[in-house]
């Protein structure tokens, strides 16, 4: 346990300066995008101006794509939570995979995919019999790497074979232990609200912007028999960050509830706190959330929304790519829109929950480490993931893409990029990933039962705190 406390002080500490490297980068894509967007199309150069980030240290060995035999058949086992692979980020992920292995027909990548909580209880699996596959998605939050690094199942890789590829300043830091890299970092992620316009105009309503707007809108649709909001909440992970938006808006902070995870207050008793969890229940008790949305996991709640049977979706960046799945009418493809989650006197739009979410590691035990390296390596290269999971609307890479800004983005694209670029300050690392497994399954059992009305918000708050007693 306190090795995760210790975590946490760590982030609290370097989290701010952390924070501000990030948004430099960010206005920097935003004024490039415009330049981008009004000038001519860039989209075909293949370097980037920015420079990776500066703190990466290792000390790991160099490797290189000869140090393995040109010729020899190898099998690598690619481990992944982008269960989709026909779309999206999911897509973009196998299209490289199918390039690689055609360039180099030596090489077989065998895939396994599950969406993100049954890949996790996977994940635990393949550790208890230490036998991980070769590449596996891993993220950069307490609660799922740290016991891969402390039990020594992870190859610990060298910064200098990832320096050409522009990761975002601060975007590796999670995926880091003194001072050593662990894992390279897939996405910057961000939560917002999606919503289709189609439904708000045909039904003669605004897109809230408000948290008071958000309420009164969602009793007005359910009035119409139209499921309000969706997400995924049987698999819980998206709820905690809901909760942190609901916290920011009424406190104007997002730090206080880190400050509550290293120890300086609490949850109970806390004013902001209770209010931020009476306004989400106050949603519930006005069926402002879809009909069985407790029993919805990810592809559910996704699919409700994208058949056009939901008029809004809280859920990530990442999810740009509905615009284009043709698994969804036209008619709701072409009436996607996102906003920042709705405002308040103390909240503003600016104020995004967003932090680095997935990405790669490689095991210790693999047994050809060269190869699975020297395939991240063709990966992280620019024109491939960043090039191609921004222009395919999959999602923000957590490397600079502002060469491949074309100024032909989607509508919902630009929408989340001027979201991404407005940002004034920022939650970080989901509350949940801030510490232990059982921890984590704490927070999120709490939140279901708050959204699910089968705990009153008082006692909510005191299932936090609980949780939080582990980590001492």
């Amino acid at each position: 346990m306190g090795a995760d406390q210790g975590m946490i002080l760590l982030k609290q500490k370097k989290g701010g300066v952390t924070m501000k490297r990030m948004l430099i980068s960010i206005v920097a894509m935003i004024m490039v995008f415009t330049l981008a967007a009004c000038g001519s199309n860039n989209n075909n150069n293949s370097s980037s101006s920015s420079s990776p980030s500066k703190e990466v240290v290792s000390e790991a060995p160099a490797t290189t794509e000869a140090a393995t035999p040109a010729d020899e058949p190898i099998t690598l086992k690619f481990f992944t939570a982008l269960a989709d692979r026909a779309n999206g980020a999911g897509k973009v992920e196998q299209d490289i995979i199918d390039a690689y292995t055609k360039e180099n027909p030596n090489i077989k990548i065998e895939v396994e995919a599950l969406q993100d909580e049954p890949y996790k209880a996977k994940i635990k699996v393949y550790a208890s019999t230490d036998a991980i596959p070769d590449i596996i998605q891993s993220w950069g939050q307490t609660s799922f790497i740290k016991p891969l690094i402390d039990n020594n199942m992870l190859l610990e890789l060298n910064a200098g074979d990832f320096a050409d590829n522009n990761f975002v300043p601060g975007a590796m830091d999670g995926f880091m232990q003194e001072g050593k890299v662990y894992g390279l970092p897939r996405s910057a992620d961000f939560l917002v609200l999606y919503y289709n316009k189609k439904i708000f105009d045909d039904n003669s309503l605004s897109v809230p912007t408000t948290l008071p707007e958000l309420l009164e809108v969602s009793k007005k649709l359910r009035a119409k028999g139209i499921n309000p909001i969706t997400t995924n909440a049987m698999e819980g992970w998206s709820l905690p960050i809901w909760f942190e938006y609901a916290a920011q808006r009424e406190n104007g902070d997002f730090n206080k509830i880190d400050n509550v995870l290293k120890g300086q207050g609490t949850f109970s008793g806390d004013a902001d706190f209770l209010a931020a969890a009476k306004d989400l229940q106050e949603l519930a008790a006005n069926k402002a959330l879809a009909d069985g949305f407790l029993t919805a996991d990810y592809g559910t709640s996704r699919n409700l929304f994208g058949q056009g049977q939901a008029a809004m979706f809280v859920m990530g960046n990442w999810e740009a790519g509905m615009a284009t799945d043709e698994n969804f009418p036209e008619e709701v493809r072409k009436n996607i829109g996102a906003i920042s989650y709705p405002t308040s006197d103390k909240g503003k739009a600016t104020d995004v929950a967003v932090w680095f979410g997935g990405g790669y590691s490689v095991s210790k035990n693999s047994k050809h480490p060269e190869a699975a390296i020297a395939f991240l390596k063709y990966f992280f290269k620019p024109e491939n993931w960043a090039k191609q999971v921004w222009q395919g609307g999959a999602g923000t890479p957590a490397q600079s893409f502002t060469d491949y800004l074309t100024g032909q983005e989607s509508t919902l694209q630009k929408q989340l990029v001027d979201i991404f670029g407005s940002i004034t300050s920022s939650s970080g690392t989901p509350m949940h990933d801030m510490g232990t497994d059982e921890f984590k399954t704490k927070v999120m059992e709490a939140h279901q039962k708050l959204f699910g009305k089968q705990v009153s918000p008082e006692d909510f708050l005191k299932e936090l705190d609980a949780a939080v007693a582990l980590l001492k």
